[in-house]
Formats: structure tokens, C-alpha cells, sequence
């Protein structure tokens, strides 16, 4: 009896230890390692005019879990009430595609999202699912755009049934000067 439970233990080490060997952090992930840190964001909402954006502020402070996932806080304000959220952001091997979760304190819906970089433009492009307010499927683009000097432009548009794409929402991230982000474990 004592045989074959050490052997069923030695062979479960080594699955979890094979397990764990084989889990090496996609190299795809290096480009979302340029968001860790506290970035300061500038928030245009053009639901309610186009042509005269609202304007609030935030904080978003990212760490890397692992090195397999990238792990957002997002503190402010959004249309005049307070606003938290939280994301989830990697990448899948298996569909060799970008992949988020977001969850926040305006919608009892998560949005999940999916898509690709191109080099070229510096550009992560997804398309997301959520729901609207009344509950009904709501489909959106998202792009963040990386700039040169380090900043970042992340733009939502809706996905209207004819495909048609309406901006919601544009936010601005420049790194914040008050201090870096530490990850959960302080390293």
C-alpha cells in the first residue's frame, strides 16, 4: 500500500513540475510589459455630444502576474460619478490573439475582448462583447495605439448592426511621475 502511494505521489510531482516547466510566459506577452507602471489618463466621453467630448481623469496602475498576465486597476471619475475598474490582459496561445476581461463599478456585465497587434502601426486591435445597460448584447472596437514617446491612445467605438462604428470614449495614458507600480509580491 505504502509502495503505491509513493509512487502515485512521485508521478503527480512530476505531472505538476511538467506542468509547470511547460508554462513559460508567451513572448507575445513582452508587449504588454510596456504598460506596467501608474500612467496618469485623460478621459473624452463623446456619448452625449461628438463634437464636445466630457473630460475627466484617472489613474491606472498595471503589474504583471507572473508574467502571464497583466493586471489593471483604473481609478477616476467618468461622467461625473466615481469609476473603478479592473482588467485582465494576455495572450492565448492556442488562437495567437490578444485577450482581456473588464469588469467595473458602472456595469454589473463583464466585457471580454479579443484581437491582434500590428507592428506596423503600433496598434492592438480588438473586438469586444459586453452588455448595454437594459441587458441586450453590445458589440465594440477597441484600439490602443502605442506611441513613440512612450504615451499611449486607447479609443472605443461601438459596433452599431451595419457595422458601423460610433466613438464612444478616448483615453490618453502618459506615465505618471508620482511613482512606479509594485506587483502583488512587491517585486
Amino acid at each position: 500500500m505504502c509502495v503505491r502511494i509513493c509512487q502515485l505521489s512521485a508521478l503527480i510531482i512530476l505531472l505538476f513540475a511538467g506542468i509547470a516547466a511547460a508554462q513559460e510566459p508567451p513572448k507575445e506577452m513582452e508587449r504588454l510589459k510596456a504598460d506596467v507602471g501608474t500612467w496618469d489618463c485623460e478621459i473624452r466621453m463623446f456619448a452625449e455630444d461628438p463634437t464636445n467630448p466630457q473630460v475627466s481623469k484617472g489613474t491606472e496602475t498595471n503589474v504583471m502576474l507572473g508574467g502571464m498576465w497583466l493586471i489593471s486597476h483604473f481609478n477616476g471619475e467618468m461622467m461625473g460619478m466615481p469609476f473603478q475598474g479592473n482588467g485582465q490582459f494576455g495572450y492565448n496561445p492556442s488562437t495567437k490573439k490578444y485577450t482581456g476581461t473588464w469588469v467595473d463599478t458602472m456595469s454589473p456585465y463583464p466585457v471580454t475582448m479579443e484581437g491582434t497587434w500590428d507592428e506596423k502601426t503600433q496598434t492592438l486591435t480588438q473586438m469586444g462583447t459586453g452588455k448595454d445597460p437594459q441587458g441586450n448584447e453590445m458589440k465594440m472596437k477597441i484600439t490602443t495605439v502605442y506611441n513613440k514617446d512612450g504615451s499611449r491612445l486607447f479609443t472605443m467605438y461601438s459596433m452599431m448592426p451595419n457595422n458601423e462604428t460610433v466613438k464612444m470614449m478616448e483615453i490618453s495614458y502618459t506615465k505618471s511621475k508620482t511613482g512606479e507600480a509594485k506587483s502583488p509580491a512587491g517585486k
